[in-house]
């Protein structure tokens, strides 16, 4: 009875170191530590803190740079380029930004891989679509919207796909802007090749109410000035939090 109870002792205490010493996620800090095996997946796990609420959803140009703008992820459709499903559209989940916490840009860019499935057939075929939803916020959970209800706003870019020139103020820009929003990307492994590549936008489209889509002309989406302060106030408060 005494062996037993010493074993079932063990057991218990080796779950315990292992849980603690798990190498994917370091839950004070709400980040991976095993940064090389998450090389393929979004790069960082956000919590739900709550952020300035979206604008007016008949502030279209407003709604479309704070949605993309809050979010850290985004699904990205391709022509895949795949043996067995060749010249069907393909959809990936990538990491995203359109710019640092305090400069949001209104364009969208991506740290890939050559390895990666959207890199290999944008590498055939530059045209893709972009998605990004307020349900990657806490807006839509917060409000009981549905993900596929017209009020939780889907912002949805089409464009090709183009790389940044290496060494460029732009590339500098675009690439703090990354590691900023998502500090795995720095340890990722060096032999995958990355480069920064953007979408230059053909078509914005819009749904953000009842009544169908909306369109947004490309010009006018890209002048109007949005500095994001609700993305500083939300990693503030992370800051706090984990400091605390």
């Amino acid at each position: 009875m005494k062996a037993i109870l010493t074993i079932f002792v063990l057991c218990l205490l080796s779950l315990h170191i292992e849980g603690k010493w798990s190498p994917d996620f370091d839950e004070s800090r709400n980040e991976y530590r095993n940064y090389r095996d998450a090389a393929n997946e979004v790069s960082t796990r956000r919590p739900n803190y709550n952020i300035v609420d979206p604008p007016d959803h008949t502030k279209l140009i407003p709604m479309a740079r704070y949605v993309l703008h809050n979010t850290d992820w985004a699904s990205i459709a391709t022509i895949s380029t795949l043996p067995a499903i060749q010249g069907f559209p393909f959809s990936n989940i990538k990491s995203i930004v359109d710019g640092s916490l305090a400069n949001s840009t209104g364009v969208p860019y991506f740290y890939m891989s050559p390895l990666d499935f959207t890199a290999r057939d944008l590498s055939r075929n530059s045209r893709a679509t972009v998605l990004v939803s307020l349900e990657q916020t806490d807006y839509c959970i917060k409000e009981k919207i549905d993900a596929e209800d017209p009020r939780c706003t889907r912002l949805i870019l089409t464009g090709k796909m183009k790389k940044v020139r290496e060494g460029t103020p732009e590339y500098i820009f675009s690439k703090a802007a990354l590691f900023e929003r998502h500090p795995a990307m720095a340890n990722f492994p060096v032999d995958h090749n990355w480069f920064i590549a953007k979408l230059k936008i053909a078509q914005i489209a819009m749904i953000d109410w009842f009544g169908g889509a909306k369109y947004i002309p490309v010009k006018d989406y890209l002048a109007y000035n949005y500095t994001g302060t609700e993305m500083i106030q939300r990693y503030n408060e992370l800051y706090r939090k984990t400091d605390s």
